[in-house]
């Protein structure tokens, strides 16, 4: 990885911030990365019943992300995540500023983007034709 994006992580990392969420669109070599849509869609397709799903599918996500946890040597406790199209699915009622919330607070939260990003909110795919979610009061850098 380039040592000026890993410092800029590392100073990012320890600063006295709520959140540690680290947006990025090129990957970072270094870390376990957790391909979320399609571990999700995997457990979804092997639910024997469909009813509940959204309660069932956060169940799953969250048990999915507690063991997914690892340690980097500059960077601590980390979650490194891909792939996140599902969790903007409607059917599944998820709410994807919760996930940001929860998983960044003990750990840097590295989430791979395909979207794009501005100082307030991140469109999933396009501003003008993405899904638009405000991350204004979470402390975030994007790279």
């Amino acid at each position: 990885m380039n040592s000026d994006i890993t410092d800029k992580i590392r100073k990012y990392i320890q600063s006295q911030s709520r959140n540690k969420i680290i947006f990025h669109t090129r990957e970072l070599a270094d870390l376990e990365t957790i391909n979320i849509g399609k571990l999700l869609s995997e457990s979804i397709y092997h639910f024997e019943e469909q009813d509940k799903l959204p309660m069932r599918v956060s169940s799953e996500l969250n048990a999915l992300l507690d063991k997914s946890v690892a340690f980097h040597k500059l960077y601590g406790k980390y979650l490194s995540l891909e792939n996140i199209g599902i969790l903007f699915e409607q059917e599944l009622k998820f709410n994807f500023v919760q996930l940001l919330e929860n998983f960044s607070q003990n750990n840097a939260l590295f989430i791979k983007w395909d979207g794009e990003i501005d100082a307030d909110y991140i469109y999933f795919w396009t501003k003008e034709q993405g899904i638009k979610t405000n991350i204004k009061h979470l402390s975030h850098i994007a790279l």
